[in-house]
């Protein structure tokens, strides 16, 4: 699935570039705005996002992600003036949407299809915690391997979420717990595999959280993550444009060893690994050259202490 990628993006580089455009020359009231603004600035002056798409329709499963390009189209000079709040042009898509967008729009499944994928021989008679299980895009194309496991953890900080998932999943060794990945683990056991899709990006102290991590995972224990990413150091990802609407994205402390808010390049994510202790480190990245879109990641905790 991943190898849809690039053509999913050529035909969204066009949309995005139009907001940018815009956007670029507004002046923002507030520090989200100006990391839209900013993002912006930097994808206008790059030259390097496609001004057109292709010829032919517009392929199926990126209607979703569209959709909150045209919100934030229509909303934008309210937006970056302050006369609309994020939540009012959220609100406008509403959870149906964001369902949509994240559970089944391709551009955000395919993480989770990454993930089902690396991870479905993996987890007979395994300890398993979901991080951030959102709106369960993962967790359902799991849901067959799942039940092989011996222990099952769903988590996520809504526990509306965590109900709706849990009738959607018959015959698994199910619990669920509410799980902030900014706190400690306290109460929540050990476990074999720990995995989410498109959540750590969000951490206010990456480095903690996977500290944290690695502390509940037994010796050997694997770590499994699908993320996306920015295309290169200097230029954010399309989808950023939109995602700035989204406390968590713009707002995500950066550092030297995190340039960017929102996702992480590659090597920023293995530097994480690495200083967290994990070993073993190893990616399938999903690029075409001129752009980097993330893929999945594995990490391993020591063998021994």
């Amino acid at each position: 699935m991943n190898e849809l990628l690039p053509s999913l993006y050529d035909h969204i580089e066009p949309v995005a570039l139009r907001i940018a455009s815009r956007a670029a020359g507004l002046e923002p009231v507030d520090a989200q705005r100006r990391y839209l603004v900013d993002i912006s600035r930097q994808i206008v002056a790059s030259g390097a996002y496609r001004p057109s798409a292709p010829t032919g329709p517009t392929p199926a499963g990126i209607e979703a992600t569209l959709a909150w390009f045209e919100l934030l189209d229509q909303h934008l000079e309210d937006f970056v003036s302050g006369r609309a709040s994020a939540t009012d042009v959220i609100r406008q898509g509403g959870g149906q949407l964001w369902e949509a967008f994240q559970a089944r729009d391709l551009v955000c499944a395919v993480y989770g299809h990454g993930v089902a994928r690396a991870l479905g021989p993996h987890l007979v008679d395994r300890d398993v915690l979901e991080l951030g299980a959102g709106t369960g895009g993962t967790t359902r194309r799991l849901a067959a391997d799942l039940k092989s496991c011996r222990r099952f953890v769903l988590s996520d900080v809504r526990q509306s979420f965590l109900d709706r998932l849990a009738a959607d999943l018959p015959g698994v060794p199910l619990e669920t717990a509410l799980v902030d990945i900014d706190v400690p683990l306290n109460g929540i056991g050990s476990f074999d595999v720990i995995f989410s899709t498109n959540c750590l990006h969000v951490a206010k102290d990456l480095g903690a959280t996977l500290g944290r991590l690695r502390s509940r995972l037994v010796p050997g224990g694997m770590l499994v993550l699908g993320e996306g990413s920015h295309y290169s150091p200097a230029l954010p990802s399309p989808v950023a444009v939109v995602l700035s609407l989204f406390d968590g994205w713009w707002n995500a402390p950066t550092s030297e060893t995190r340039p960017q808010a929102g996702f992480l390049l590659p090597e920023h994510w293995f530097a994480a690994f690495a200083a967290a202790g994990f070993e073993g480190m190893a990616m399938e990245s999903w690029g075409d050259g001129r752009r980097t879109f993330g893929g999945v990641y594995w990490a391993f905790a020591p063998t021994s202490s």
